[in-house]
């Protein structure tokens, strides 16, 4: 697919900011986020909360990443509603209205989080049934990442129907782990286990990504990736990926 005007939102974030990074100069950016952090090139906007002033900005637009979001896996569903799922919906509907041709969602690897306690299949496909959120432990914390990850599920499904009923083409990535900063494989916390460590995705495979899921195939109507670097033993199935979209990672948890 061919995009000239790409808008980004969450672009003040951890993974927005990279992304952003990545595209400019590649095509004319449009950047929302809900905190600009004082970037003057950032229009505040609050997804979850339908408003002509940012809706506008969806006119003329040929793509958008969709990155907003509360990225903490941990967050109940009463903090949960309004960003991750909200925000969703007013975006794929001023997606439509706005006459964008295709939307691309950061879902989670916490959508198929459950198979961390489930050892078969060998690798974990895009067609599976969903198992969403996972139960861990950072710093002898228990976590549970369900509602977050169910969350992101949701806007997957949502995602569905914008493309059945409006033609829109929709292509949600189950992004693995990115760290703060430069995200080396040597900054994952010596605690975490393979599971973790295993999903992890590299700056540079993060942008590479996002930009072949925007030039990929117009034909393509609803389509979920994983969303993973080339990491040796990894259970994540990217061969999809690549099929799909040109995917082409570089780097290796392992190396």
């Amino acid at each position: 697919m061919q995009a000239n005007l790409v808008l980004i939102t969450g672009a003040a974030g951890n993974v927005g900011g990279k992304v952003r990074r990545h595209l400019e100069g590649r095509y004319r950016l449009r950047l929302l986020d809900r905190d600009a952090r004082g970037d003057p090139e950032v229009v505040r906007a609050d997804l979850s909360a339908w408003d002509e002033s940012w809706v506008q900005l969806f006119q003329g637009v040929d793509a958008v990443v969709h990155l907003a979001a509360d990225p903490v896996a941990t967050r109940t569903w009463s903090e949960l509603v309004g960003p991750n799922m909200d925000a969703v919906f007013n975006v794929l509907l001023a997606a439509v209205r706005g006459g964008v041709k295709r939307v691309i969602y950061a879902s989670s690897n916490h959508a198929m989080g459950g198979y961390r306690e489930i050892h078969e299949p060998a690798k974990i496909t895009t067609d599976l049934p969903p198992l969403p959120g996972t139960h861990y432990v950072v710093k002898e914390e228990v976590r549970n990442s369900t509602p977050y990850g169910s969350a992101k599920l949701m806007g997957e499904r949502v995602g569905k129907c914008f493309a059945e009923a409006c033609g829109l083409s929709f292509i949600a990535v189950r992004i693995g782990w990115v760290l703060g900063g430069e995200n080396r494989a040597s900054d994952i916390p010596a605690d975490r286990d393979d599971w973790f460590r295993l999903m992890w995705l590299s700056n540079r495979d993060l942008c590479h990504l996002m930009e072949r899921c925007i030039e990929a195939d117009s034909s393509i109507r609803y389509a979920v990736v994983n969303g993973m670097s080339a990491n040796t033993g990894m259970r994540w199935d990217i061969d999809h990926t690549r099929r799909l979209v040109g995917y082409q990672p570089q780097d290796d948890v392992l190396r």
